[in-house]
This record gives C-alpha cells, sequence and structure tokens, in this order.
C-alpha cells in the first residue's frame, strides 16, 4: 500500500561544504560627508558726507577736487542654514582712501590682519583690512560692525557744480548755477536741492528767478531750489537776475567807451566775477552710490568653511558746498 503523502518542510538542505562558507559580507557604509552651512551675508555701507569744491586754477577754474569729510558706517545682516549657529566670516575692507580712514570696529568684529597665518585669504591687496565678523543666531536684525571716518580730497564726485556770474546789461547781473549728474553714478540722485547766498553786491530787491522753481527769502539772502530727481548723466540750470549795487556799477566800463565791445565786455565780465561771488550749497541723497572709494567683501574662514550668498546696499548722504 502506497505511503502517507510527504510534507513540504522549510528546513535548509545542507552539503558537505556547510562548516567551510564564508558568511555573506555586510553592505558597506557610506561615508556622510557634511556640506559647508550656507550663510547669508547682507552688508549695508552708508556714509554722511559733506564736501567743499576746491578751485583749480590750472584747469580752466573748473571745480574738479573736493575735500572731503565722511562719516560711514557699515551694517551686517546674516542668516545660516545651521539651525544652532552663524559661522563667522571674514569682511575684507579695501580702497584707496582706506589709509586716511579712521575705523572702529564693534565688539562682533575682530582685526585679523596680524593673524594672517591662521586663516587663508587668497592674494593681499594693497590698502586693505580684514575683519572676523561672528554675529550669534539670536541677532536677527543688522548689526552695526564698522563705524569709520575719513578726511580726504578727491576727483571723483557724483555731482559737477559750476556757478557763474554774468553781466546780462550795463546795470544788471545774471547769476546761474549749473549741476550735472555724474554718468557713471549707478543710480539717479534724490532730495536734491540748490541754494544761493545772494552777495551784498547785488539790490536783493530787485531780484528774479529766471529760470528752475525757486523761491527767494530777502531777509535771508538766499534762493532755494528743490529739484527732487536728477537722473544720472543729466545736468540742471537755474539762474537769477538782480541789478548791481551802485559801488560795483561804478567799476565797470561804459558802452560809450572807445574801446571796442569785446573788449568791454570782457573787461566787465571780469570785474563782475571778481566782485559777485556766492556760495553754493547742494544737498542729495542717493540709495545706489556712496562717495568714498572703500571696496567691501566677505569670504569664509579656512577654520569655519561656510558657503557664503553675498548682498550689498550702499547709500550716502551730501552736503557739497562751491565758494565763499
Amino acid at each position: 500500500a502506497p505511503g502517507p503523502p510527504k510534507s513540504h518542510s522549510c528546513t535548509t538542505a545542507t552539503s558537505k561544504t556547510n562548516n567551510t562558507s564564508k558568511k555573506p559580507r555586510d553592505p558597506p557604509t557610506s561615508r556622510m560627508v557634511a556640506l559647508p552651512p550656507r550663510l547669508n551675508v547682507k552688508l549695508a555701507l552708508h556714509e554722511e558726507v559733506s564736501s567743499t569744491a576746491i578751485l583749480d586754477e590750472d584747469n580752466n577754474g573748473d571745480l574738479s577736487t573736493s575735500h572731503l569729510f565722511v562719516e560711514g558706517k557699515i551694517t551686517a545682516q546674516v542668516s545660516s542654514s545651521d539651525a544652532s549657529k552663524n559661522a563667522p566670516f571674514c569682511l575684507h575692507v579695501s580702497g584707496a582712501m582706506i589709509s586716511a580712514a579712521d575705523i572702529t570696529y564693534s565688539n562682533y568684529c575682530t582685526p585679523v590682519n596680524n593673524r594672517r597665518n591662521e586663516y587663508s585669504y587668497g592674494s593681499e591687496i594693497e590698502g586693505s583690512m580684514k575683519y572676523e565678523v561672528n554675529i550669534p543666531k539670536s541677532k536677527v536684525e543688522r548689526c552695526e560692525v564698522i563705524s569709520y571716518t575719513i578726511d580726504a580730497k578727491t576727483h571723483n564726485m557724483p555731482i559737477l557744480v559750476q556757478p557763474k556770474a554774468l553781466l546780462n546789461n550795463q546795470n544788471k547781473c545774471r547769476i546761474s548755477v549749473q549741476i550735472r549728474s555724474n554718468l557713471g553714478n549707478h543710480g539717479d540722485l534724490a532730495n536734491f536741492m540748490i541754494v544761493v547766498a545772494i552777495p551784498n553786491t547785488v539790490q536783493g530787491s530787485t531780484l528774479q528767478v529766471t529760470r528752475g522753481p525757486g523761491t527767494y527769502d530777502n531777509i535771508k539772502r538766499i534762493v532755494t531750489w528743490k529739484i527732487g530727481n536728477l537722473a544720472k548723466g543729466k545736468s540742471n540750470l537755474v539762474s537769477v537776475e538782480a541789478e548791481l549795487s551802485s559801488a560795483v556799477a561804478k567799476l565797470l566800463v561804459d558802452k560809450k567807451s572807445t574801446l571796442k565791445d569785446a573788449v568791454i565786455a570782457t573787461t566787465n565780465n571780469k570785474i563782475i566775477q571778481e566782485k559777485v561771488t556766492f556760495p553754493v550749497l547742494v544737498r542729495c541723497s542717493s540709495d545706489l552710490d556712496q562717495i568714498s572709494d572703500l571696496s567691501l567683501d566677505a569670504m569664509d574662514l579656512d577654520s569655519v568653511p561656510a558657503s557664503i550668498v553675498l548682498q550689498q546696499t550702499r547709500s550716502f548722504r551730501l552736503l557739497h558746498r562751491v565758494g565763499k
């Protein structure tokens, strides 16, 4: 009689090589390389500037050089992909004017110029300073890291101011100011205002504004034009006319003179330029430019790697004076 059916077991068959077989290898463990944290750095440079134009007689009387006094500050705002802390970074400040700068750094900064053996910043740049900046994670707002003052001269002003006084007729003088925005500016100039002080060599009671939206204050003897914005590369001309004082009028060569008309005009205008001198004040601001030549950069430290994403803004407010 046939026997009972065979059952299917879950046992594993053995062989003679069972005791000598190798155990299966564990899969190789992959080494995880941590990427440096992303560090978003926003640097803002703002300058409050007062300047005085210097008359360069060798340059056809053009006011091409200015004496500057700059009060500036640099702020930094930092955010990091590291949820626990912000990595420090190196702030690099360079420019020819840095040699004339008096720099004060905050508690967030440490000068590293004397510690270059500890960090690698690449090639050195002449006229530069470097600082290690460490802003705590708790500081989410902008923090002032550096303030500075600069007393220097420059040819690179955002505006060119050209004042002029000419004889309009035998006893009336025209005072004009032409201002041109530098074509090299990054943006337009805002809050533009021109103020002219009227000298005693003209009769204030006869003054008329002949060009531009100017208003005359007879008590203070000043004319003010509020221009608003001035586009880069564009110019603006303002002017007034007034009768000369009797003392200056007596100095002029009469048109009935036997001299040629061209000689009379040249002589009289020279007298006007000597006697009718007037200071000009110009106020303006910009959210895209600066007055000094300081340049900023941010980079990581070798000891604390970070992937830095840098954003920069520049701004200034200027009070510029021309004439005495």
